[in-house]
């Protein structure tokens, strides 16, 4: 029998996978600006804009995935600053996971550039107006160091959690942490 005190594993599953990609968005996004213009920067393009539309339907679907599953409790022992601090925070990583891939979508789209989705199929540009698709182009990178702290708060609290208080917080996420495997079990 499941308690409310761990994430799920389909929860846990789009957690650390949204994480994984994200931890290689970042520096590719860094690396491809850095280029002077060649086929290997617009190739790395492409790639970005592909792994952005696939963490945009990952957020849909994390998101509604969290609008109908019941999130655990923190423990009593958090207190109400924290619970508001983290809440605020995790409000902040959506708004930030929404608006980083329809910046970059509206940035590449209204720039003159097609989309295309690992060679699969291709979002062509629907008009061309340079200075809102610039406009975008700086929301996207400012969003990106948003979200990078954002990001960064939420882990330093995890390991706080779970190196200094030890309350078993970060452990409701963990895929096969003491407590999931506990729960298996029962």
């Amino acid at each position: 029998m499941k308690n409310n005190s761990s994430y799920g594993s389909i929860t846990k599953t789009f957690h650390w996978l949204m994480a994984l990609i994200f931890f290689g968005i970042f520096p590719l996004g860094y690396i491809m600006t850095s280029l002077a213009d060649s086929d290997f920067k617009f190739s790395l393009f492409a790639i970005h804009k592909s792994i952005g539309l696939i963490l945009f339907t990952l957020v849909v679907l994390r998101l509604n995935w969290r609008l109908i599953t019941p999130q655990p409790s923190l423990p009593k022992s958090v207190p109400a600053w924290q619970r508001y601090f983290a809440k605020f925070n995790i409000a902040l990583l959506y708004t930030l996971m929404f608006a980083m891939p329809i910046s970059g979508f509206m940035s590449s789209i209204l720039g003159g550039y097609g989309i295309n989705f690992f060679s699969l199929f291709t979002i062509h540009p629907i008009m061309h107006d340079a200075l809102i698709a610039e406009f975008f182009e700086t929301m996207h990178g400012e969003f990106a160091y948003l979200l990078i702290a954002s990001f960064s708060l939420h882990l330093l609290g995890a390991l706080y959690h779970y190196f200094f208080l030890r309350d078993g917080v970060m452990n409701r996420m963990l895929p096969f942490s003491k407590l999931a495997v506990a729960e298996a079990r029962a």
